[in-house]
């Protein structure tokens, strides 16, 4: 369970890490194997979804949190 901003910023970090091993995952073997590739991604789509869900809990529980999501804009050139 996420308690708080950092905690968030920890899981989205990891949910982008975790969607990029599977995209690796499948571009190494899902075509040369695919059985491999659907016993091994089980447990990377178990994992996303748990963080997904996580992450979706806390910015329900705290909209206000949404913002840290967002990229930030770069600063004006003057």
């Amino acid at each position: 369970m996420i308690a708080n901003s950092v905690e968030l910023r920890v899981a989205m970090r990891n949910l982008g890490i975790l969607e990029a091993s599977l995209e690796a995952l499948r571009g190494e073997i899902e075509t040369a194997n695919p059985s491999l590739y659907e016993v091994s991604a089980k447990s990377y789509a178990r994992r996303i979804a748990a963080l997904q869900s996580e992450i979706a809990e806390y910015l329900h529980s705290h909209p206000s949190e949404i913002s840290a999501l967002l990229p930030r804009e770069p600063a004006a050139v003057r």
